[in-house]
């Protein structure tokens, strides 16, 4: 029990003996009476006494109360008075610790009785003696007990207001807490899927300009010899070729900005790496281009540099196909090359980083091996 409650524990039984010895002292009782009178009031405080270690939900605590007010009629029952009005006066305590104990519904339905069992006394007194003052005390206690029950259900709902304000609160603490969590993760998973993509783009870009640089010179070193103006010839495309991986670096900005990469960079893209690598290739389109997102169009861009790359790296390609269909719903791809293939496909950084592409925009990518390596999906159309 707090200092506090004990305190008022004390208070209380301090008063209600003042009040029972003034009542007793107004009674003038003596012998049995007495004897009645203290151990009924006795009763009466032990189980207030009792009453602080019961559970606020507990059936029993109500009860408790029930007890008392039928105790305080006791009191009443064996005053030689029809009314002891220091006895009627505990009614009111009940109804004051009923209100600070008890929930709003219980505690109405507790005080109700006792107003009701209280009024028992002064129906009796009016049929003894019906006169204007018992009417009039009558009415002023009843007064009293609904100005007591009303004030006290207004400060219980009051109460229970601002615990329920309280409650809310803490929830939203808690909520906002969670979502401040929540918001630093998303941060951090944008910063990992944006350093992701920064890595695929610059794979991407840097792989497919160093295989045709590689290739170049490789082809040089092999034709030095024999063919010495064929092999100036390589040198210079593979000059020319590691500018364009420089300006390469310089889009990869460009593209992590937002730069859009529409039909003719994918043109530009299979042309450049043809006449650069030596490889055939064939772009072929189906229905009309429509105009697509920047996310969408890079996506399908790096889809094709990567399979270009991948056909002559890996596959020592001499012929790539690259078939783009659109409709109103999507785009869909089929990159077919004449290359050895694998028996194995296991996806490196290359597949992966397009499998992530496609898939973030809630498309579809597979990866075969037949005659060739042949890669088909679809992006949706935004």
């Amino acid at each position: 029990m707090s200092e506090k409650r004990l305190f008022l524990k004390i208070i209380k039984v301090v008063f209600l003996v003042l009040i029972f010895y003034m009542a007793v002292y107004f009674e003038n009782a003596l012998g049995n009476r007495l004897y009645i009178l203290v151990a009924i009031f006795t009763t009466y405080i032990g189980i207030g006494l009792l009453r602080s270690f019961m559970s606020h939900d507990s059936k029993l605590l109500s009860w408790s109360f029930l007890i008392d007010i039928a105790l305080v009629y006791l009191l009443e029952h064996n005053s030689r008075f029809i009314i002891n009005y220091f006895f009627h006066s505990f009614y009111i305590v009940i109804l004051l610790e009923v209100s600070l104990t008890l929930k709003r519904d219980k505690s109405l339905v507790i005080s109700v009785i006792s107003v009701g069992v209280s009024l028992v006394k002064y129906v009796a007194l009016i049929s003894y003696k019906s006169n204007l003052a018992n009417l009039s005390q009558l009415a002023f206690f009843l007064m009293l007990n609904t100005l007591i029950l009303f004030i006290a259900n207004f400060a219980q709902y009051n109460k229970e207001e601002k615990e329920k304000k309280d409650l809310l609160y803490g929830e939203l603490l808690k909520t906002h807490k969670k979502l401040r969590e929540y918001s630093a993760r998303v941060e951090e998973l944008a910063v990992i899927e944006e350093r992701n993509r920064i890595a695929r783009d610059i794979h991407d870009t840097l792989g497919h300009n160093m295989t045709a640089l590689i290739m170049q010179m490789e082809m040089s070193s092999h034709i030095m010899d024999d063919e010495t103006e064929k092999a100036k010839e390589l040198i210079e495309s593979a000059k020319l070729t590691a500018r364009q991986g420089l300006v390469s670096i310089r889009k990869v900005v460009e593209t992590l900005r937002g730069e859009e990469k529409g039909m003719d960079s994918i043109k530009e893209l299979v042309n450049e790496f043809c006449h650069a690598s030596g490889v055939k290739g064939s772009l072929e389109v189906t229905g009309k281009p429509v105009r697509i997102d920047t996310d969408t169009g890079i996506t399908l861009y790096r889809v094709i540099q990567e399979s270009l790359t991948n056909s002559v790296r890996h596959g020592n390609a001499t012929n790539i196909n690259v078939e783009l269909t659109y409709t109103s719903e999507k785009i869909s791809f089929v990159i077919t090359d004449n290359g050895i293939g694998t028996k194995t496909l296991k996806e490196g950084y290359g597949l992966k980083g397009m499998k992530e592409r496609v898939q973030s925009l809630k498309g579809e990518v597979e990866f075969k091996s037949h005659n060739g390596f042949i890669v088909t999906g679809w992006i949706p159309v935004k």
